[in-house]
């Protein structure tokens, strides 16, 4: 089944800094993985993309396939932008996002943003409520923080990823919503003689 899988990132102070939810920047690192794993196999079929809080920016990379070629070419914006400004604000990116799975209406289109949650859009209900709507499965990867019940819509898959999570979190939540809309092959039945 072709699809789309956007990883948005929150590069703010509350993420990236020395007391933040990923002051190593790991869940970079373990994007990869993810990409990495399923490119394995080539997936010319299965496109991956990177977007950041702060968009416009250099660090945005696809729609590419996620193939070995397809990754490296990820990898480049797996990090934080050189002319990103650590933005709080999540509408930007997912105006972006949503741009482009409208983009691609005949593929299955995932959207995961690895974020603390703490925004500072000045609608912050409003683009929650945005992301709820967004044309595809959502997946909200929540770096360190506890969101109270009922700030995401139940429709959101929730992965809480806390600071001392072993190695390797991140890159199993970004995995389960890479490989959700690929069928399942079924073991052939056989038949038992009795």
């Amino acid at each position: 089944m072709p699809t789309l899988l956007i990883a948005v990132f929150d590069n703010s102070g509350s993420v990236v800094s020395p007391i933040g939810a990923d002051p190593l920047s790991n869940r970079f690192a373990e994007v990869d993985r993810a990409f990495s794993a399923i490119a394995r196999n080539g997936a010319p079929h299965e496109l991956g993309m990177v977007v950041h809080f702060d968009t416009p920016s250099s660090g945005e990379v696809g729609p590419v396939p996620i193939t070995r070629t397809g990754v490296r070419q990820l990898r480049r914006g797996l990090q934080i932008p050189r002319d990103g400004a650590g933005s709080s604000e999540l509408a930007p990116s997912l105006r972006r996002a949503t741009k482009i799975a409208k983009a691609h209406p005949a593929r299955e289109v995932t959207l995961v943003v690895l974020s603390d949650f703490l925004l500072m859009d000045a609608d912050p209900r409003g683009v929650l409520s945005d992301l709820a709507a967004f044309p595809g499965t959502v997946h909200a990867v929540v770096l360190g923080t506890h969101l109270p019940a009922g700030v995401l819509d139940d429709a959101i898959t929730v992965s809480q990823i806390e600071r001392d999570d072993p190695p390797g979190t991140v890159a199993r939540a970004l995995f389960t919503s890479l490989v959700q809309h690929r069928k399942r092959r079924r073991p052939a039945s056989r038949n038992r003689r009795k």
